[in-house]
């Protein structure tokens, strides 16, 4: 587990080829209503082959199956009463294009965190949606560069059915000069690569690295002060269980399913 692209750390390897190579953006749906399909494995099954796992569980112990014709996330109480749960990652990287998935979140207490996710964790660079359990009628989207946590730039779409009860289709349209957030085919944010320049370090902080498309439920109830806020206090565990659904997901690449990455112009 600690081979593949999204786990390595290159710098803390003992050789360069320790790390197996990333798999490139190819167009495509993981269906998930269909077990055995090639869609999900747990990563102890993952022999780096993306033809054969479209997603895996990130951690062990894993708390992520297919099952009700869904992925299922689910966040499990532990001994010290705080939450363990579950990431499952993509095993193809995107540099750019457009991901769509159907999703009912699992945030039905505060405290609980759900999230669609495109991160390289290496730079920091992300852009995402999250759900928190004192809101389950909107879903937060945000966006940062290299790590640059700034969290006065979070919007929140415009009001839905409850995310916890009813599935949304939720869309990140991500191209090298703009990222616009759709909730059921309804934008409701865009950020331009333009508006995001910094003329004191001569720098665009915009997100382009190459990422994984990336789904998680955790404890933001147990985090520090300001996490536990944002996120709605402690988790309610009375309320459980707390499962993040998703249906599918659809990945169009911006370079076409060539498995090509995006090179900046030269000078650029």
């Amino acid at each position: 587990m600690y081979c593949a692209p999204f786990n390595c750390e290159p710098s803390n390897s003992l050789a360069p080829n320790s790390c197996w190579n990333t798999p490139h953006c190819v167009n495509d749906m993981a269906d998930f209503s269909k077990p055995n399909n090639g869609a999900f494995a747990q990563i102890a099954a993952y022999k780096g082959n993306p033809a054969n796992a479209k997603y895996v569980s990130q951690f062990e112990p894993s708390n992520a199956k297919q099952a009700n014709d869904q992925l299922e996330l689910t966040l499990v109480k532990q001994a010290d009463n705080k939450g363990f749960g579950a990431t499952v990652i993509g095993t193809r990287a995107i540099q750019f294009g457009t991901v769509t998935a159907v999703i009912r979140s699992g945030s039905t207490s505060g405290g609980v965190v759900s999230s669609m996710i495109i991160r390289n964790d290496a730079l920091g660079d992300e852009i995402d949606f999250e759900f928190v359990g004192s809101e389950r009628n909107t879903v937060q989207s945000n966006y940062y560069w290299h790590d640059n946590l700034d969290y006065t730039k979070m919007i929140r779409s415009h009001s839905v059915s409850d995310t916890t009860k009813d599935y949304h289709k939720y869309q990140i349209q991500w191209t090298p000069d703009q990222i616009v957030w759709h909730v059921d085919d309804k934008a409701f944010r865009t950020v331009k690569r333009a508006d995001t320049w910094d003329a004191a370090t001569k720098t665009f902080k915009y997100p382009d690295s190459e990422s994984y498309v990336s789904f998680s439920i955790w404890d933001g109830g147990s985090g520090e002060a300001g996490t536990a806020a944002w996120a709605g206090g402690k988790v309610q565990w009375g309320a459980a269980p707390f499962v993040l659904g998703v249906k599918s997901v659809n990945v169009e690449c911006y370079y076409k399913g060539n498995e090509t990455t995006y090179k900046p112009p030269a000078g650029a």
